[in-house]
């Protein structure tokens, strides 16, 4: 292996699918709309065809070694959904869950990767 060439596990283009909770996007989302925290979904690495992404603070850790998680705005992950409203909060919670996106893009030290989105457990919507 040559010196320019990236360890295994270092390149986050070898992502090709995210597994997700849906229970972590919807509390993602809410807490980025309601500006409590700078919420997103962290993909660790090792980086790998499919990968974990889970709710995370930005912010609230010291620094990374190389590579660096990936840190995912939350509504990266769903299509398009009106911000958090003052009132019926539930029923936007199952607009949110339901809008899990079936791919998207992700920005990376390496380049711009598309993967597809896989969402784990149900939906609120149930």
């Amino acid at each position: 292996m040559s010196d320019d060439t990236a360890t295994d596990g270092d390149d986050p283009t070898a992502i090709d699918t995210v597994a997700v909770t849906v229970a972590d996007v919807v509390a993602a989302v809410e807490a980025r709309d309601r500006n409590r925290r700078d919420t997103v979904l962290r993909i660790t690495p090792p980086f790998a065809g499919r990968m974990r992404a889970r709710l995370h603070v930005d912010g609230t850790e010291a620094t990374y070694d190389e590579p660096a998680p990936l840190h995912v705005h939350p509504r990266r992950f769903v299509t398009d959904v009106p911000p958090y409203p003052g009132s019926d909060p539930e029923t936007w919670r199952s607009r949110v869950a339901d809008s899990l996106r079936e791919t998207t893009t992700l920005d990376t030290d390496h380049g711009e990767v598309t993967v597809r989105v896989v969402g784990l457990g149900a939906s609120t919507a149930e």
